[in-house]
């Protein structure tokens, strides 16, 4: 697709960061300096500036602070998890910051991109007006021939085999069953969805793909996992018991005019742990892998040409 076509396509990115770490495995290059350099590595190849809403979690380190502000707004949470943030993400840019042709990219602050992934983001939003919800992030396939109230994953991953998959030359996208808390959204789904948004945190466990099935029109939680099955109901695991049961009774009403969440193969970004999950895939889909040591090496040059930090 020519650059061209995307002129009037905006794009809002809304990162949130904070400076804590957890003790997930990482490779060796891993610094949320390198995340950061990436996003604005492949912002830059888009023929119109993102705009740029970075969500801080506490106190950063200066000099990340300090390109933060000269990409976009900065603004200070005292979220603590991310769970607050996201919420607090949702309801900040969800009713009268996007408009109804904006894509808004969530994205969380521990993922390499590659130089194409937001160009590529903003041709599927063009090719693919049907769609609204973007991932670039994870290999899990719906299986759109299924029938009834449960989303079935396809056991082939990715594009493998799937007759529902397009090949538009700059990815091969194909109906996801489910992604993270990154993703992409149109405005206006964005403001209908709203509410689903930030209650599904409350639901405890993997809520990114409960939050991706419900919107999708699949029941997100078996009956059995709905209610803990506890007398002694602290008020959080009660609240979690209430949102997952109304999240069921949501997605059901919602299976007639479902959600399409459209994924890209291959990943087009990373989310930077050592669990080497391309082992798994077949010949053909390792094949499209992207080396992501390189490309990691590659972002660090871009960003001292540039003057970022990237340690």
């Amino acid at each position: 697709m020519r650059n061209t076509d995307l002129v009037g396509q905006r794009l809002i990115i809304v990162y949130r960061s904070t400076d804590a770490e957890n003790d997930k495995p990482r490779p060796s290059y891993y610094s949320k300096d390198l995340a950061l350099a990436s996003i604005l590595r492949s912002a830059e190849a888009l023929p119109c500036s993102p705009r740029f809403h970075f969500l801080n979690d506490g106190d950063l380190p200066i000099e990340r602070l300090a390109v933060m502000q000269r990409y976009g707004r900065v603004h200070r949470l005292s979220g603590g998890s991310n769970r607050a943030t996201f919420r607090s993400a949702v309801a900040c840019h969800a009713a009268v910051r996007a408009g109804d042709r904006d894509i808004v990219w969530f994205a969380e602050d521990d993922y390499l991109y590659r130089p194409d992934a937001l160009s590529t983001l903003m041709a599927g939003a063009v090719r693919f007006p049907e769609a609204d919800y973007f991932s670039l992030y994870g290999s899990d396939a719906l299986d759109t021939t299924a029938h009834g109230s449960d989303a079935v994953r396809r056991t082939q991953p990715g594009a493998e085999g799937n007759p529902a998959a397009r090949n538009t030359g700059d990815a091969i996208w194909f109906p996801a069953h489910s992604t993270t808390s990154t993703f992409g959204v149109r405005g206006r789904a964005l403001r209908e969805d709203a509410a689903l948004l930030r209650a599904m945190p409350w639901t405890g466990g993997a809520w990114d793909t409960a939050t991706c099935l419900a919107l999708q029109g699949y029941r997100p939680f078996p009956v059995r996992d709905q209610w803990p099955g506890r007398t002694d109901l602290s008020g959080r695991l009660l609240l979690r018991a209430l949102v997952r049961m109304g999240a069921n009774v949501w997605s059901s009403r919602r299976s007639q005019r479902r959600r399409v969440l459209l994924g890209t193969d291959p990943e087009l970004i990373w989310h930077m742990e050592v669990h080497d999950h391309t082992t798994r895939l077949p010949p053909s889909a390792r094949t499209r892998a992207t080396p992501w040591a390189l490309t990691a090496a590659e972002t660090c040059v871009w960003a001292k040409s540039r003057s970022l930090p990237c340690a």
